[in-house]
């Protein structure tokens, strides 16, 4: 995790970790707590890269027993090639050295049909 930059507003309640610079960052929500700083690499045709992530209240959460998580089905309301970028990111150092990703099914949210098409 060389190179990661932390920087904790104690007064807002708020952990800033930052990889890195660039001029075209968005802000990706996560989950409630967790944003993802992204240059997208898409105005100088690189690939995308984390900048950074927000955590919101770190003290609070860490104070009610809960670590900061997300939930990929956020990413549905994004834009393909954002939501491909993001999953990009989220598998590769520097956040995979912070977070493990896990992908999950439920049977409830199985139909037949999507068994059949695999």
């Amino acid at each position: 995790m060389n190179g990661i930059k932390y920087n904790y507003d104690q007064e807002a309640d708020v952990l800033y970790l930052s990889f890195g610079r660039s001029e075209h960052v968005v802000g990706i929500e996560l989950g409630d707590h967790l944003v993802l700083r992204l240059d997208p690499g898409q105005f100088m045709t690189q690939p995308p890269r984390a900048v950074g992530l927000t955590v919101l209240f770190p003290s609070q959460l860490l104070a009610q027993g809960h670590v900061p998580s997300f939930n990929l089905e956020q990413l549905e309301r994004l834009p393909g090639n954002v939501r491909e970028a993001v999953l990009n990111v989220l598998s590769k150092p520097p956040i995979s050295d912070l977070f493990s990703v896990k992908l999950t099914m439920s049977a409830e949210e199985l139909r037949m049909q999507e068994l059949v098409a695999v």
